[in-house]
């Protein structure tokens, strides 16, 4: 017989037993995240763009509000972004049926700080509305436009690839010819987000149609004026002005002073006006050769950045800085033709087009000595994927350079105080004869041993110094001159020395890692060596800060010596080889680090998504090399 307490406790234990089984996949679900391992989502679940329907006279303006509702937990970069690797978010609408759309205006980021950064973020989160101010044509006619939000979502360890939704919205013209009907619902939407997001996605009231306020595109300007000067902006452009300016010490560029000589030397008598309006004619053709270059960058991106990453462009460059350098060290003369000369000081260089055009000659003239800089800009404008910083940034360092042009041209009596050709100038070629082999020999380690490249500064600087200071003895030095060229030798070979130790200490605390290829980590597997993968790109800030506080933490460094370790850049995440390896390891967001045992097959415990503190990664190092 079954008493009624017996019968309570079966009640009891078969309750119970029934909580546990309904609870052990969420028991097992949030271990696994505890793990590292996170079910990541879609990047296009995780925002929703809506835009309400807008009216507008034919002839007149409007406006269309997109309002990008975010998944609670997730945020996308503003735009302008807080640091210059951040994607910002981007509205774009394409024109048709008469309708013009113009440059968005987007809403002040607010500042977010995140677990991983210690620097507030600007980022946009919950609900944002982007303004999009268009122009209707006379004969414009009602439909829909096509939009589409780009955005990088991330949250608070973990960031997704740029991705893109799209939208749409209807217009109606009111004094146009009627149109057929759109068959599209009045308010067209992305993916949507989870539940629970539908309270901020209704749609903002009609009535959008008033043209934007000067007040948001006013308070957008000044704070894009105040953030780049919170990053130094202007600091930036100053370098690059006196970087410009130190390049006309180099041997190919300044015996052109004698150009300048030559065109506005006989003008004297002119009119001041009139001879510093071709003065900056003459520079201005200078810029624009360097500044095409920026522009070229900007808009080739990633083909440009592509193209210094390949081996033969890298061994091509370093053999060709190697070579000019010879010209240095006097092993052959490099100068411009007598007949291009002539013509560039020629009578025919005095008019306005023709000291333009002798500013296009001497820019190019000037580039066998300037180039190895000027790639190492182009290089970074390329990473920028932005036509106005190629053009600022180009266009500054060659105002810098034509500077001097044009201070001498317009006062070009002070021509004959210049400092003539001498020993210095033979020292001068040899120290941009070291600097050039320098650069070259760092572009042949990129080729072949780019592990190795890092140490060819501090080496070069080292030996540069040893030898400028007081090895060379062509230039025939005396007096002050000698004791300045030991000075500065000595401070070289100081300071070579001393970055060689520094990066040495900081190589030890730091974890390196070998590109990544299949056949390299076939290779390491085949060693019966573990493999730890880091799949990273430079738009993702936690991949950043993984780098800067996890990977420089030396226990992670010293048990780290237990793997093989692969860096797996996915910055272009769409290209071929990066959608392979994604593919390959299901990576769905970055930082992600994924680790192998000896026989090749992933500790999936061990798996490593978004940014953890030391501690916590070693913890997972462990596991990855527990099998």
């Amino acid at each position: 017989m079954v008493t009624p307490m017996r019968r309570s406790l079966r009640w009891m234990f078969g309750t119970l037993t029934v909580l546990g089984l309904m609870l052990a996949p969420l028991a097992a679900t949030c271990a696994h995240a505890q793990s590292g391992e996170s079910a990541t989502p879609e990047a296009a679940t995780l925002l929703q763009a809506t835009a309400a329907p807008v009216t507008v006279a034919a002839g007149g303006q409007g406006t269309i509000v997109v309002r990008l509702a975010i998944r609670k937990g997730w945020h996308v970069n503003a735009n302008p972004p807080a640091l210059e690797y951040n994607i910002p978010t981007q509205v774009t609408i394409a024109a048709d049926h008469g309708l013009t759309p113009g440059t968005a205006v987007y809403p002040k980021g607010q500042q977010e700080k995140f677990e991983f950064d210690e620097t507030p973020m600007l980022v946009y989160t919950d609900v944002a509305e982007v303004r999009v101010p268009f122009t209707a044509s006379a004969t414009a006619t009602s439909g829909a436009l096509k939009g589409q939000v780009r955005f990088q979502s991330c949250n608070n360890q973990v960031c997704l690839a740029p991705t893109s939704v799209p939208f749409t919205v209807n217009v109606d013209v009111s004094g146009a010819a009627a149109a057929p009907a759109p068959t599209s619902t009045p308010t067209a939407t992305s993916a949507a987000p989870e539940s629970g997001a539908s309270a901020v996605m209704s749609a903002p009231p009609a009535g959008a149609s008033s043209t934007p306020s000067p007040g948001p595109a006013s308070s957008r300007t000044r704070g894009q004026l105040e953030q780049a000067l919170a990053k130094g902006g202007l600091g930036w452009l100053l370098a690059l002005f006196l970087g410009g300016l130190l390049l006309n010490l180099t041997p190919c560029v300044f015996p052109m002073l004698g150009v300048t000589v030559s065109i506005f030397g006989a003008r004297a008598k002119e009119p001041l006006p009139k001879v510093f309006a071709t003065a900056v004619m003459y520079v201005l053709g200078i810029c624009v050769t360097y500044t095409a270059l920026g522009v070229i960058a900007a808009l080739t991106g990633g083909l440009f950045g592509s193209a210094l990453q390949s081996v033969w462009v890298n061994l091509v460059l370093g053999g060709l800085m190697l070579v000019l350098s010879l010209s240095m060290f006097g092993l052959y003369e490099m100068q411009p033709p007598n007949w291009v000369m002539d013509r560039l000081g020629g009578a025919q260089a005095t008019s306005f087009a023709g000291a333009f055009l002798s500013g296009l000659g001497v820019g190019v003239i000037a580039a066998p000595c300037v180039g190895p800089f000027v790639v190492a800009v182009l290089a970074l404008v390329a990473q920028k994927h932005s036509v106005a910083f190629g053009v600022q940034t180009m266009f500054t360092l060659s105002l810098g350079l034509g500077f001097p042009y044009l201070f001498l041209a317009t006062f070009s009596n002070l021509l004959q105080a210049l400092p003539r050709s001498g020993d210095w100038m033979v020292w001068v070629k040899h120290l941009f004869g070291v600097i050039m082999a320098s650069i070259g020999l760092y572009y042949l380690f990129i080729g072949f041993a780019p592990d190795q490249a890092p140490w060819v500064l501090p080496v070069a600087l080292a030996l540069g110094g040893l030898w400028l200071g007081f090895l060379d003895h062509s230039a025939g030095k005396a007096g002050a001159f000698k004791r300045a060229t030991q000075v500065i030798g000595a401070l070289a070979l100081f300071g070579g020395i001393l970055m060689g130790t520094q990066m040495g200490i900081a190589l030890s605390r730091t974890l390196t890692w070998k590109p990544y290829s299949v056949e390299a980590v076939q290779a390491s597997l085949k060693a019966g060596r573990p493999v730890m993968m880091d799949f990273a790109a430079d738009w993702c800030v936690p991949c950043h800060e993984l780098e800067l506080n996890t990977f420089t933490d030396p226990s992670v460094v010293a048990y780290a010596r237990s793997f093989d370790r692969y860096h797996v850049d996915l910055t272009d995440y769409d290209a071929p080889a990066s959608e392979a390896a994604r593919r390959q390891y299901g990576i769905t967001g970055v930082p992600t680090v994924v680790f192998l045992d000896a026989k090749g097959q992933e500790v999936a415990a061990a798996r490593v998504e978004g940014f953890l503190a030391p501690e916590r990664f070693l913890q997972q190092m462990k596991l990855g090399a527990a099998r």
